[in-house]
């Protein structure tokens, strides 16, 4: 007869200890875990196509850009003085100078297919360091090949001390009053009205040699020259 604690060979019984639980796999929670990390490395994946997607619409418009200002070689616009008229130039007994000066300015675009659109700039005038007025030239968009007279009204209130007035009445004997006109205009490139290339700063500088500087009366330009300069 068989006794009823018999167990087959390499399956022997030994009596468990008090207390004694068998360890369970949670199959649960592995099954949840592994679901995270299935769900974390799809949206890091969907992040960074949409990392590439962006980068590369950037690269793309940036490249269609710069074949285009190659190809097209768009020119700064040129410029000339074409007469200053002084309204106002007022020395005070505060040693103040009230100044309201026009100036007519020829601004000619040599692009045939490419307009500029003007945008905010500063206009001024100085003598001997001190700047006497400022103004802008009127935001505007001008067309390919065309050229086209501007008015700049500048007025400004500054120091004008005995020894300006000094070096002033010395340049008036002489006949020779040298000023400086400073443009920063900043011009953006359009073609056909709809690509807008990228917005580049102009800067013009014009050493200009008067008779005379009396309101209401016209100096004659005795000398002019020009210096640019392009900036971003």
């Amino acid at each position: 007869m068989k006794s009823e604690a018999y167990a087959p060979a390499g399956h022997a019984t030994y009596p468990r200890p008090y207390g004694y639980k068998p360890h369970r796999h949670d199959h649960r929670g592995s099954s949840g875990l592994c679901g995270c990390l299935r769900c974390c490395c799809w949206c890091c994946s969907c992040c960074r196509c949409c990392i590439y997607i962006i980068l590369f619409i950037i690269i793309l418009l940036v490249g269609i850009g710069l074949v285009l200002y190659y190809l097209i070689k768009p020119v700064v616009p040129s410029y000339d003085l074409e007469q200053i008229d002084i309204k106002s130039f007022d020395i005070r007994k505060d040693d103040k100078l009230y100044t309201d000066v026009e100036v007519v300015v020829k601004a000619e675009n040599p692009n045939k297919d490419i307009a500029m659109d003007y945008l905010e700039n500063e206009v001024g005038i100085m003598y001997s360091g001190s700047q006497l007025c400022s103004g802008q030239i009127p935001p505007f968009l001008q067309p390919g090949k065309n050229t086209t007279t501007l008015k700049v009204e500048m007025k400004g209130e500054s120091e004008f001390g005995a020894q300006m007035q000094n070096r002033l009445m010395e340049d008036e004997k002489l006949g020779k009053i040298p000023l400086l006109i400073t443009v920063r205009l900043p011009i953006r490139f359009v073609i056909e009205d709809i690509v807008h290339l990228k917005k580049i700063v102009a800067k013009v500088n014009c050493s200009v040699l008067l008779d005379k500087l009396e309101p209401n009366k016209k100096p004659s330009i005795l000398s002019k020259d020009f210096t640019y300069g392009v900036g971003f």
